[in-house]
């Protein structure tokens, strides 16, 4: 029996050492062995594999030969247009975006953690980060958490990931803001986040009543002089029937100033004078200052109260509300204000209210030299990262392809498509990163696209999103063109989206760029209390309270209390950078 056993493990042994040598020829055995048909083919396919690998890894929409995993945070999208559709059982984890990310590139996110967007979703980012456990593709809200991220080394370098795996129009799209936008995700020369774009909101654009206008003989605005006239035609003769005085001049806004596309701001007319509030600018000497407290600002001031004294600015801007400062322009009340090219959306509902009410928009005031100033906003509001170690960083920036390359401008297979056209026609979101990359000139880019498709009937200048926007504008040029009813925010997306645009890509403008958007160190403490200061001092000099010399009173405080501290933690920021 024992002999049996010995005979038996004898025979295995030898099985064990003939499938060894087999092996060993069949992974390329250079020591003489048998090269037979098997190992050969076996070896061809190692050596497409790992091409194919290369391949994916190293161009923007080459799928992957298997399926790559990544967790992600995501901010929980509104699925609620889906229901009652044929894509009513999708949810966070399985909808269009995802399938057709799955089908495209061979890939597929899991979920690590779900939020609502704004406080919910940073608080989940927090715990995360604190934890030390992120997720492998993470969107941050603003350049204080990646640079946190980046000094505790919880993500990776996207520098070769983006020159090797972005599409060139990606990278053509981020050109296009002359490097500002990859420099802000950019720390000790590498390319730490793939930053949110921010496209330019364009010039400040005053909003008139254009029937009021004929009614009174008026010309188009172009200089200051030429806006103080309108306004006080406007309320002196009341074209809009609301009684002696009861007609109000321009609305403006309590906080006046400062915000990049800020509704009811009159950013244009300080920038008129140079002047750029709360915009931390280059001074010429490479240095840092705040444009609130530059001598530039008295101009600007000065005029506006001078227009309050004279009745042309509302006499109550100090306490409107938004929706107040709307109110007024829908019922006719006021004839004036200052926006975006958007501010057609802002007073919709006046046509509805008036059939005879006609609002035209005009880029002023201009300067000596036909030119309106303005400066630009943040070019980057958020950051998406790839977490530390993980083996496929280029998949930020293959999913950025598909998403802000492929699907917009070149997949034009219907079938591929079919879902995420519909989610977009049940304005239902679903893609998978939490960002939007976009060209900088985005707005006359696709302005001019529209206009010359409903010029020519030529759709070929159009991405594939750009086609339901053009439906839209279609219809309300159709409806006037036939003397029919038209809807009134059809007339509102058409006029801000062709006619906005339009004249912005008609227009000389002159672009200031500011030299910093973050935080620093003793802003969270002190920068509360420095804008109170400074909001109090545009109201008080404006409303006449205070003479135009409160500005150099407040400039003083202004450094003492802490502004002199915070720009030279901006200006050391810089520097670092």
């Amino acid at each position: 029996m024992k002999t049996k056993k010995i005979a038996v493990f004898i025979i295995l042994m030898m099985l064990v050492s003939s499938i060894s040598a087999c092996s060993g020829n069949v992974q390329g055995d250079t020591s003489g062995g048998t090269d037979s048909s098997a190992a050969k083919e076996t070896g061809e396919g190692t050596d497409s594999l790992a091409k194919s690998w290369e391949e994916a890894e190293n161009s923007a929409y080459t799928a992957y030969p298997e399926t790559v995993t990544f967790t992600i945070g995501k901010e929980v999208l509104n699925l609620s247009g889906l229901e009652g559709t044929e894509y009513e059982g999708d949810d966070q984890s399985d909808n269009a975006w995802g399938r057709y990310a799955n089908r495209i590139l061979n890939i597929e996110a899991e979920n690590i953690f779900e939020a609502n967007s704004g406080d919910d979703y940073n608080q989940k980012v927090s715990m995360a980060i604190v934890s030390g456990k992120i997720p492998d593709i993470m969107t941050v809200s603003d350049y204080d958490t990646l640079l946190q991220l980046y000094e505790n080394d919880l993500i990776e370098d996207l520098t070769d990931a983006y020159e090797n795996a972005a599409s060139d129009r990606i990278k053509e799209i981020y050109d296009s803001y002359d490097g500002r936008c990859l420099d802000s995700a950019t720390i000790d020369g590498k390319l730490m986040a793939l930053p949110t774009t921010e496209i330019s909101h364009g010039p400040g654009i005053l909003w008139l009543r254009k029937d009021w206008m004929e009614q009174l003989g008026l010309e188009a605005p172009e200089t200051l002089e030429d806006i103080e006239h309108i306004l006080q035609e406007f309320v002196d003769k009341d074209p809009g029937g609301n009684g002696e005085g009861n007609t109000i001049g321009l609305v403006v806004s309590n906080e006046v100033a400062g915000e990049s596309g800020g509704n009811y701001m009159v950013n244009n007319i300080f920038a008129l004078f140079g002047a750029y509030p709360q915009q931390w600018l280059d001074d010429g000497e490479g240095n840092a200052v705040y444009g609130s407290i530059l001598p530039e600002m008295k101009e600007g001031l000065s005029v506006l109260a001078d227009w309050y004294g004279k009745g042309l600015i509302d006499k109550e801007m100090a306490v409107r509300t938004n929706d107040d400062m709307q109110a007024l322009l829908v019922s006719g009340t006021s004839g004036s204000f200052m926006d975006n090219w958007w501010g057609s959306w802002s007073v919709a509902n006046s046509l509805t209210l008036d059939t005879e009410a006609e609002w035209e928009a005009y880029i002023c005031p201009v300067d000596k030299n036909g030119y309106v100033k303005m400066y630009t906003g943040n070019p980057s509001g958020s950051y998406t990262v790839v977490r530390k170690g993980y083996e496929h960083p280029e998949v930020l920036m293959k999913l950025a392809s598909l998403e802000y390359d492929y699907a917009r401008y070149i997949d034009g297979d219907t079938e591929s498509t079919k879902e995420i056209d519909a989610y977009q026609s049940l304005n239902v979101g679903g893609r998978i990163l939490a960002m939007n990359i976009d060209y900088y000139n985005a707005l006359p880019k696709r302005g001019a696209a529209h206009k010359k498709a409903l010029e020519t009937g030529d759709l070929s200048g159009l991405s594939y999103y750009d086609m339901t926007d053009y439906e839209g504008y279609k219809t309300y040029v159709d409806n006037v063109q036939k003397g029919e009813e038209i809807d009134v925010y059809g007339w509102a997306g058409y006029y801000s989206s062709v006619i906005c645009t339009d004249m912005v890509i008609n227009s000389k403008i002159q672009e200031i760029h500011p030299v910093f958007f973050g935080n620093t160190d003793s802003m969270p403490l002190k920068w509360p209390t420095l804008e109170s200061m400074e909001q109090e001092m545009y109201l008080k000099i404006i409303t006449g309270e205070e003479t135009l010399e409160y500005f150099d009173t407040f400039v003083e405080k202004w450094k003492s209390t802490g502004g002199d501290d915070i720009t030279a933690e901006v200006n050391q920021a810089i520097q670092d950078k």
